[in-house]
């Protein structure tokens, strides 16, 4: 993460992962090189694709600063690669089933972090579609309240920007985690520095990622981070394992008596309601 003082850092490094994401990796990387009114650099970090995703990204090759195509550990080793290259002041994760929802998304973002002293974190809202990108689900508005994200309502890493210093002061990802290792990171700094909502729109996020495909997963390597730093105690943990499990068994009775879709369709006009009423 160190740059010599006299090369002239961009304002922004957009770093995007992939492993065989050849669906939508294009869209993704258009939505990034068509950013208008702002400094900064691109690079892709691709795990070893076999899926046509390597020949894709060759013909955006003249208009990246930079791509890699090699095995790797995981996603927060494929994000530390990326970290090791970047040279931007703010740093942001996009990843190959994500975009940028509009041409000056970024340019907002970062006019909005001058505007409020450059914070070490700093994010937008995300627009949530179905896993084809073709229908609106709902926008994920969140405000940062320090109990609510230690109770695990997290940030929204595909519309939010890092400052380095962050990660000067707190490190790189830890490779131990396979999909909590955003939370973990924002654990290390976040609940003493705080982040800031941008009240605008920035990303446009499919759902289905491996979160979400792996909640029991997600369970495990929070609860980990949360004990790791100090913020979770041994009745804490009990409980949060209750409220999982309940929600589990909930959600398996629904899909059984053929409800769950029904629910869940409610669930989200709910969400659609309260985004805009916090707009």
């Amino acid at each position: 993460m160190t740059t010599p003082d006299y090369v002239a850092r961009p304002e922004l490094t957009v770093i995007t992962v992939v492993f065989n994401g050849r669906a939508f990796a294009a869209e993704t990387i258009e939505s990034v090189l068509a950013q208008e009114s702002v400094s900064f650099e691109y690079w892709v970090i691709d795990g070893g694709s076999t899926d046509g995703t390597i020949d894709l990204v060759r013909t955006f090759e003249s208009r990246l600063t930079g791509w890699i195509s090699e095995p790797d550990g995981g996603i927060a080793d494929a994000f530390n690669k990326g970290l090791a290259r970047a040279r931007g002041e703010y740093i942001m994760f996009l990843n190959a089933d994500d975009a940028l929802a509009h041409p000056r998304a970024l340019a907002q973002l970062l006019s909005f972090a001058r505007d409020h002293g450059y914070p070490d974190v700093i994010y937008g809202d995300c627009d949530l579609y179905d896993q084809a990108g073709a229908q609106f689900l709902y926008r994920a508005v969140i405000t940062y309240d320090r109990e609510r994200f230690l109770n695990l309502e997290t940030l929204p890493h595909p519309g939010l920007l890092m400052h380095r210093r962050y990660f000067e002061r707190h490190g790189n990802f830890d490779t131990s985690y396979k999909v909590a290792m955003d939370y973990e990171l924002f654990l290390r700094g976040v609940p003493t520095s705080g982040a800031l909502r941008a009240p605008m729109l920035i990303t446009r996020v499919r759902a289905g990622g491996i979160s979400t495909r792996n909640r029991a997963l997600v369970v495990e390597e929070t609860i980990r981070a949360l004990k790791t730093h100090g913020y979770m105690s041994r009745l804490g943990e009990a409980r949060m394992r209750v409220i999982y499990a309940l929600r589990g068994a909930a959600r398996n009775a629904l899909e059984l008596i053929g409800l769950y879709r029904a629910f869940d369709a409610v669930r989200r006009r709910c969400r659609r309601c309260s985004s805009r009423g916090h707009a």
